[in-house]
């Protein structure tokens, strides 16, 4: 609050409300009252040492005018901050199930299901070998699914398909046949044969999985998302294909890859992502922040000028938890960064600091 009071810094503050403004889809009208409200919760639920300033007038007249569109950047950047404190439940939202446990974060958790049906719980496995078939040796590392083939038999190899997938609060990495790396958020599944055969290596995917292709320009890598095709010789991209979502969005961290929807083609270029509306339509390019793209895999919720809709499918997802919405659902835009390693308490207690309340009953958030 100190540094923000010095003029030297109004500049640089400024750009950043702008930024704010500038990526926020509709806005709401704040009068003074209110904004000077939520700027005194923060504060209040911070705690912070208290700094005198002189020009105690001057300072406070700033807030009100900029606290509209800069409250929810403050929100997010306490956040990290308040998440190393010590707990401390008193006066807070506590997030707890019927036997008044907390709810935790979700972690490496899947399920393999082999070609013959039989399933393997993964998280409830010991390291070591998972299958050995033939030359096929599927081998579990934490939360890795490493598949090994003998290099001279894989022509002989018959081809069998695996379905990697993670449920609601689970995440888990596989590292395919041809050395290909593999990272499924929650509640998502990879299709994929036990080995790659012929001029393609194809693989199916649902919900949301970020990929480092292995090189072979021989054998292009296609990932099939319903009717769209992802088609890469080597690269890194993250695809989010969530039924829940109104759109599949394909970013590119590296390398270039091409989107096949119908009789149409796109090239995306790194740091452009490709957005297929309503999963129907046509594939529009657009360019993207990667930090929030990859915040999942860095295990952290990051939000751009993201609604509390688009918050709360993510939370529930991971948490495992059902979401519930009561009265008239806020058009507030969220920015800011929360670990993934919080328990639900936590996040709610964040998301709480820009008014947005929430009730939790047994598995359930009440948004209101």
């Amino acid at each position: 609050m100190a540094l923000l009071a010095h003029s030297e810094n109004q500049a640089a503050l400024q750009k950043l409300i702008d930024h704010v403004i500038e990526n926020t889809g509709s806005e709401m009208q704040m009068t003074s009252q209110v904004a000077a409200s939520i700027l005194k919760n923060i504060i209040q639920k911070d705690k912070g040492h208290v700094i005198p300033i002189k020009n105690r007038k001057t300072v406070f007249s700033f807030w009100i005018r900029v606290a509209a569109a800069a409250i929810l950047f403050l929100a997010g950047a306490s956040a990290y901050w308040m998440l190393n404190k010590k707990d401390d439940t008193n006066g807070k939202v506590v997030a707890t199930n019927k036997k008044h446990t907390p709810i935790v974060p979700g972690g490496n958790r899947a399920v393999l299901t082999t070609s013959d049906g039989s399933t393997i719980i993964l998280d409830s496995l010991q390291n070591g070998t998972v299958i050995q078939k033939g030359a096929t040796k599927i081998s579990k590392q934490g939360g890795l699914l490493i598949y090994n083939i003998s290099a001279s038999t894989k022509t002989d190899i018959p081809v069998l398909y695996n379905t990697l997938s993670t449920p609601r609060g689970g995440e888990y990495q596989v590292v395919l046949p041809d050395g290909s790396k593999v990272w499924l958020n929650s509640a998502s599944s990879l299709h994929f044969p036990s080995t790659f055969t012929g001029n393609q290596r194809v693989v199916d995917l649902t919900g949301e999985a970020y990929f480092e292709v292995a090189k072979n320009k021989e054998n292009p890598f296609l990932v099939k998302v319903g009717d769209m095709q992802v088609k890469v010789l080597g690269t890194h991209f993250n695809i989010n294909a969530y039924s829940d979502e109104d759109a599949i969005k394909t970013s590119l961290l590296e390398g270039s890859i091409k989107i096949t929807k119908g009789n149409t083609s796109r090239l995306l270029k790194p740091g452009e992502q490709a957005v297929l509306e309503n999963k129907e339509g046509q594939v529009e390019i657009t360019h993207a922040n990667m930090d929030e793209v990859m915040a999942w895999k860095k295990g952290l919720f990051q939000f751009d000028g993201a609604d509390i809709n688009t918050i709360m499918r993510k939370i529930g997802r991971w948490y495992n938890v059902e979401i519930v919405y009561e009265g008239k659902v806020s058009m507030q835009r969220f920015e800011g960064k929360i670990s993934r390693n919080a328990q639900l308490a936590d996040v709610l207690r964040i998301l709480e600091l820009s008014n947005v309340k929430f009730t939790v009953v047994g598995n359930k958030i009440i948004v209101q």
